[in-house]
Formats: structure tokens, C-alpha cells, sequence
């Protein structure tokens, strides 16, 4: 490789690699920890831990869901989700600003269960599709960023395979050194790097149709009766009999389709996301007039296919619980070697003497040393703060989720400013202690938050073995314990220091 090049490939890799890592660290942690956002959303709602439904569904349930459906039938993507392994109730969901709401019935009795309004994993889900900033600007914010990872990983490859290969196997034990941070980011970097480019790319194909003119990502179908094109619109009275169409679907699909949607002359169900590994979109529709079938989808090409797997492996549709914690922990590991390559720019040494010396250098230094900081530990705290302010609002709080929301941004304000203040005033490593034991904090004592607060609730979960809670809070914990290792580590580094001096 020339010089020219390697050099053009340097200066990008550090900038476009260090201003696109600022939004990829939120969006790769937030996309990890949703990979098991239905578990996160029950948490949020212990009120469902008293009820033990079975995977029976009835047809009261059905028509009363049917009629909350109609109630905001003009809302877009109104929904009708059937009961799941992961998440044991019919939920009557539509868009409600960037968020996925509505009704929980009870798929037995039919009755709809109260719980505390939360956004719950939709919440987290949305932060790492768009940011929560809307569908259409924050999608394309997350689109350029998945572009400018693509980016980034190339011309890393061309940079540090090169001249470095020979000492991926060799890691510093200095956890505090820029050499340490450097060794991580490239290992890191090489040995998951067929993961970071399914990650990258099949992100890329989500969202890029989405802003192409003429392009549709929905499957072909096939007719199969000509449903009455005078067919009059919906009627909220009649309630159509759900309940045999849901038996036929699952006849065709060979298990409980997974949600029902409604078109103005169909009804649709659709497979469950994890019968495949591709993203599918299976369905089969029925005539509103004769209950009749009247459209499915058909096998689609080849090159739509593998486009569908990739998505399908970016979003883990498929597999057991032993899949989605593995893809959990190559997230985690993921985000550490992005935050690892953040802080070796911030802890990178000047190129000569008089960098050393002049202001405006050390300013800028600074500035990028409380960013790096004020991203990482923001969202990690912000994030874990969540599950505490979930639990600490008032259950009856009028706008609840805007408030759970808006304390969880206010959170990240707080930290972010404070880190560039540490920065700022040579408080680096006072910052980093301060805010990663105050991390391990709200990590150790979320299950004293849960008990306290949602005792009797958590106390009729365990009665219904119904341990999604205890789990939670016991990996949260453990988190915590982490954390607070690597405060006594700093801790003692600092100590260490402090008596050389």
C-alpha cells in the first residue's frame, strides 16, 4: 500500500471513525439490550406477573380485541399480536408517536389487565432504529452512520492488518494504557469482524429501500380468490369471527400465527417471526365478505432472500433463548471495542512537542476526552437509570411515559455535561471514578428498588414461576459487580500513584 493511501485511510479511520462512533455506541448498546426487549417490556409491567395464561386463546379474547383494534383503525401499523413464548398475551398495539402502544388482553378471559404505562423495550428499540428523534430523520441519521461503519472497517482493515497482524495475539495487562485500549480495539476489531459486517450491512439494506424512490421491501403474492371489489368499508358493529380464521392460518403455517392485521377488503395473519431465520413476512389473508382465502405470500427470488437472512439475523428472529444471549454478548463485546478505540484517540499521545504546547490543542483534547466520556458513560447510566425511574414514577402519573422518556434524556444531559466538565477542568479520572461507581451502584441496588417497590407483585411472579423479573435483576446486578471491580481497580491505580508521587 502507498503511503498517500495508507495515509488517507489513517485520517479517515480516526475522524470519520471517532464522530460516527459517538452515535454508534448508543445504537449498538441499545440494539443489543433489545435483542431481548419483550422480557425488557414485561419487567416494566410487573403488574403481569400475577397471571399465568396458557397458550389457549379464546374467542371472547379475540373479539374484544378486534373491537380495541377498531377503535384506532386509521392509526398506522394497528396490530393485533397473539400470544408468544417470550411474551404470553394479545396485545392490541398501534404507533403512538415513535412508540408501539396500546391494550394487553388476557388471551382466556378476554379482559383487558391493567399496568403501569411504560415504553418498555419498544422504547429502547426505537433509540436504536432511529434514535428516537422520528422514523424518517433519525432513520436516515442511523443510515449514514450504518454507512460510515462500513466505511470505518475498511479502511481499519487497510490500516491495521497490514502492520499490525503480527501482534493481534499480544494485549498489554494495563488496562489504563493507551497500547492496552489500542491491542483491544484491533483484536476486537479482527476476530468479530465477520459479525461487525453482518451488523453494518444488514442495517444498510434495513433502512436504505426505505429512501430509494420505487422501492418496496414487502414480498410478492399470490391471488387466490377475487375478493368483491364493491365490497363496503368496515363496520365497527360487526365484529368479523376471528377465531376459525385463526385456526385455518395456523393449519397453513403449521403453528399460532403471530400477529393480525387488517386491509380494507382483508384479513391477514402473519407467521410468527421466529418459524424462520429470514425475514419473511409470511401471510395468508381472508375475504372480509365470505371469510374465503384470498391472497398469500409465495416464494420469493434469490437474491431477496439472502437480502431477508441478513435482516433476519440483524434482528434475531430465530432460535432459542441460547441464540439471542449469545448475539447479546457479541453486542456487549462489540461495544467495548468501540469504546475502546474512542478512548485510545482520547488517551493517543501529540505527534510532537509543540502540540503539547499549544492551547487550542490542549482544549481540543480535552473536549474530546469529556465527549468520549459523556457518550459512553451516559448511555450506560441513562440506560440502567431507566429501570429505576420505571419503577420510582407514580403508577397513576398523568403522560407517564413521556415523564419515564424525558427523565431518561435529562439523565444523559446530566452526565454527559458533567464528563465534559471533568475534562475540562483536568478532572479526567476523577470523572471516570466517580461515574463508573455510580453506575455499579444503580446496577447493585436495582433489586432492593424492585423489592421495595413492587414486593407483593414480585411475590405472586415467583408463586406463578414466573422468574423473568428475578432474572433481570440478577444480570443487571452482576453488571454491577463488574463495575464496581473496575472502580477498585482505578481506585487502586490512583492510590498507587498518588504514594509514587
Amino acid at each position: 500500500m502507498s503511503e498517500t493511501l495508507l495515509a488517507f485511510c489513517k485520517w479517515n479511520h480516526r475522524w470519520i471513525g471517532l464522530i460516527s462512533g459517538w452515535f454508534l455506541f448508543v445504537i449498538l448498546i441499545s440494539g443489543t439490550i433489545s435483542i431481548f426487549d419483550k422480557e425488557i417490556t414485561l419487567w416494566m409491567q410487573p403488574e403481569l406477573g400475577q397471571y399465568r395464561p396458557s397458550s389457549n386463546i379464546t374467542t371472547a379474547a379475540l373479539d374484544h380485541a378486534y373491537i380495541l383494534w377498531s377503535q384506532n383503525k386509521h392509526v398506522r401499523k394497528n396490530l393485533i399480536v397473539l400470544p408468544s413464548d417470550r411474551d404470553p398475551f394479545i396485545r392490541v398495539i398501534h404507533h403512538q408517536g415513535n412508540l408501539l402502544q396500546g391494550s394487553i388482553i388476557h388471551p382466556q378471559s378476554g379482559k383487558v389487565i391493567f399496568t403501569r404505562a411504560t415504553g418498555g423495550g419498544y422504547f429502547i428499540d426505537s433509540l436504536h432504529n432511529n434514535l428516537f428523534i422520528g422514523r424518517e430523520t433519525g432513520g436516515m441519521i442511523v443510515l449514514i452512520i450504518s454507512i460510515l461503519f462500513i466505511f470505518s472497517i475498511i479502511t481499519g482493515l487497510c490500516i491495521y492488518c497490514v502492520h499490525y497482524l503480527k501482534f493481534v495475539f499480544i494485549i498489554q495487562p494495563k488496562p489504563t494504557s493507551p497500547r492496552f485500549k489500542f491491542d483491544l480495539h484491533t483484536s476486537i476489531g479482527l476476530f468479530f469482524l465477520p459479525f461487525l459486517l453482518i451488523i453494518a450491512i444488514s442495517g444498510l439494506l434495513f433502512l436504505a429501500p426505505r429512501y430509494l424512490p420505487n422501492t418496496s421491501t414487502t414480498h410478492s403474492r399470490v391471488n387466490i380468490s377475487q375478493p368483491n371489489l364493491q365490497q363496503p368499508a368496515d363496520n365497527p358493529g360487526i365484529i368479523p369471527n376471528l377465531y376459525p380464521l385463526m385456526n385455518k392460518a395456523q393449519e397453513h403455517f403449521s403453528s399460532l400465527p403471530g400477529t393480525i392485521a387488517f386491509t380494507p377488503k382483508e384479513i391477514r395473519f402473519y407467521e410468527k417471526d421466529d418459524r424462520h431465520i429470514a425475514r419473511l413476512k409470511n401471510f395468508i389473508a381472508f375475504n372480509k365478505q365470505n371469510y374465503e382465502p384470498s391472497s398469500s405470500t409465495q416464494q420469493i427470488s434469490r437474491p431477496l432472500f439472502v437480502k431477508q437472512t441478513l435482516l433476519g439475523i440483524h434482528t434475531v428472529r430465530t432460535g432459542s433463548v441460547i441464540i439471542r444471549i449469545l448475539f447479546f454478548i457479541m453486542g456487549l463485546i462489540s461495544a467495548i471495542f468501540l469504546a475502546a478505540g474512542l478512548l485510545y484517540y482520547s488517551n493517543k499521545k501529540p505527534n510532537d512537542a509543540s502540540d503539547a504546547l499549544l492551547p487550542t490543542r490542549r482544549f481540543f483534547n480535552k473536549l474530546i476526552e469529556g465527549v468520549n466520556m459523556g457518550i459512553i458513560m451516559g448511555t450506560l447510566i441513562s440506560i440502567s437509570s431507566l429501570f429505576w425511574i420505571n419503577r420510582l414514577l407514580p403508577i397513576h402519573l398523568d403522560e407517564r411515559i413521556v415523564w419515564e422518556i424525558n427523565c431518561f434524556f435529562i439523565t444523559f444531559l446530566i452526565i454527559f455535561v458533567f464528563s465534559l466538565l471533568s475534562a475540562l477542568l483536568n478532572k479526567i479520572r476523577f470523572g471516570w471514578k466517580s461515574l463508573i461507581l455510580l453506575l455499579s451502584s444503580i446496577c447493585l441496588l436495582l433489586p432492593i428498588v424492585e423489592y421495595i417497590t413492587t414486593y407483593s407483585l414480585l411475590k405472586t411472579a415467583l408463586l406463578n414461576r414466573n422468574y423473568i423479573y428475578i432474572t433481570i435483576d440478577v444480570i443487571i446486578f452482576l453488571f454491577g459487580l463488574f463495575f464496581l471491580t473496575l472502580y477498585c481497580h482505578l481506585n487502586v491505580k490512583t492510590t498507587n500513584k498518588a504514594l509514587i508521587r
